[in-house]
């Protein structure tokens, strides 16, 4: 099953198509028919239909832990810092606290990162009288924790870059156990809340800058990659191409599950099956990445042809052998050739042997029989232009019941050309392009749209829908 284009010559073309898709041998172009070939018209390449695939980009989000990384402080506070107690300038406290690493985890749309925060705490009492008092709280073995969750969820921009929105989830102790709690014994105070406290207004402050350099992201380079690949014809047989034409990318959702994001893109393209020579145009520039990532599936129009050797033989064997009695006169069919006329019409001509020898030539226009999933010819009617000396010779055999006999019996199969295009299609759309992307689909109907009369052959064109999807993993570099 192919389509035709205006590549190559249409000579070239077509016999390559019926090399392809027919049972027969391909020996020459010449008809098995003694009758002579009329011109028959060229049959318009099938349109493109608008079809849409899932593809869904995966992210290793890595490079983002290095942002933060960075952005996000270790440090926070110093014990050379003092911090008055409510309004009692007698009581005094400081602290210092240590960010441990960030861990990350892809939850849904977002991401969420945690680290640990170990800090020591230490007051400072002068009472009325006499020195000034300390005590501290945190050890160097068991310093009280504090737990911090930053969240951002990540998307892509329209020009192609990294977007987020980070924002402070939490931040808790590690434990309800005393030892996540910092109580300074002089001054009678839990400073546990006001570390918590500083350690919020640290973070806050960071935030802006985490989603300043996640937005210098740059996916235009892998996106550009993938996008060449998408447009690269892709190599069903000899001289047949899938040709998927990509007109659109679209951002739908982002679903993530460990370090990797998937980013759910719907590509909007125009793909045909196409035949002849394919000049390596370059691929248009990668477009601005649009909103509503939605998919309904593809659909493509592609072509079968069942030559007329084919089709001859398939009606020969429906009635080759009979034999058929009017008037006391019997005759037997010996075979069936078929040849194409102008108008999207054929000839069939019946050779038949018995009480008298000769044939008969019948004219009509095939059709598809969507009910028996067959071509007939409902109007095959005799050839008004035999020669009056035909006429006379067989005049018995011009009868209506004849004609309606052969109506009834000339079924032309159009399955396996079907079958052979639909494998084709499958083999089409499930290989992997370059070393990033994965194209999957099925075919899950294919639909005969119509059915012309072209100089090769009988020319079956058909929708083929189903759904496709493809895989891009590309791991990001730091």
């Amino acid at each position: 099953m192919v389509s035709h284009s205006s590549y190559g010559s249409r000579r070239r073309v077509l016999v390559a198509t019926a090399c392809l898709v027919t049972a027969a041998s391909c020996k020459g172009d010449r008809f098995p028919s003694a009758q002579p070939i009329e011109e028959v018209e060229e049959v318009s390449a099938p349109r493109a239909l608008l079809s849409h695939f899932n593809v869904p980009l995966q992210y290793d989000f890595s490079p983002i832990m290095y942002i933060v990384e960075r952005t996000v402080p270790k440090t926070f506070g110093s014990l050379d810092s003092l911090h008055i107690v409510g309004t009692d300038s007698g009581k005094h406290y400081a602290y210092t606290a240590t960010r441990g690493p960030f861990t990350a985890i892809a939850d849904g749309a977002v991401v969420r990162m945690r680290a640990t925060l170990s800090y020591t705490a230490r007051g400072y009492y002068k009472p009325p009288i006499g020195p000034t008092l300390s005590a501290t709280c945190g050890g160097d073995n068991e310093r009280p924790r504090i737990i911090v969750e930053l969240v951002t969820p990540l998307t892509v921009t329209a020009d192609w870059h990294l977007k987020s929105k980070a924002s402070l989830g939490y931040l808790v102790p590690a434990s309800d156990e005393p030892r996540d709690r910092c109580r300074v014994s002089i001054l009678r105070y839990d400073v546990t809340e006001r570390v918590i406290d500083a350690a919020r207004r640290g973070l806050t402050g960071q935030l802006p800058k985490i989603d300043q350099q996640v937005a210098q992201v740059d996916l235009t380079t892998l996106a550009t990659g993938w996008w060449k690949l998408l447009n690269r014809p892709i190599r069903l047989a000899d001289s047949v191409w899938l040709v998927l034409h990509p007109q659109q990318l679209r951002l739908g959702t982002v679903a993530g599950q460990g370090h990797v994001l998937t980013i759910g893109v719907g590509l909007n393209a125009m793909p045909r099956v196409v035949t002849g020579f394919l000049s390596r145009d370059s691929a248009p520039p990668l477009p601005a990445l649009a909103h509503g990532g939605v998919s309904d599936g593809y659909h493509i129009m592609v072509d079968g042809l069942v030559d007329y050797q084919t089709a001859a033989r398939g009606i020969t064997a429906a009635l080759g052998g009979k034999t058929f009695t009017k008037g006391g006169q019997t005759v037997r069919i010996r075979s069936v050739d078929v040849t194409p006329l102008t108008g999207g019409r054929l000839a069939l001509t019946i050779h038949f042997i018995g009480d008298t020898d000769g044939r008969l030539r019948f004219l009509g226009t095939p059709r598809y029989d969507p009910i028996l999933g067959v071509m007939r010819v409902p109007d095959l009617d005799y050839d008004l232009d035999t020669s009056n000396e035909l006429i006379n010779a067989y005049a018995w055999l011009r009868s209506d019941a004849l004609r309606s006999q052969f109506r009834d019996a000339v079924h032309i199969s159009v399955q396996p050309a079907l079958d052979r295009g639909k494998a084709l299609l499958i083999k089409g759309l499930n290989r992997k392009l370059g070393d990033a992307v994965t194209l999957s689909a099925t075919v899950d109907s294919v639909a005969v749209y119509g059915v012309y009369v072209t100089r090769m052959g009988l020319l079956v064109r058909a929708e083929a829908i189903g759904n496709a999807g493809m895989a891009i993993q590309q791991r990001s570099k730091r």
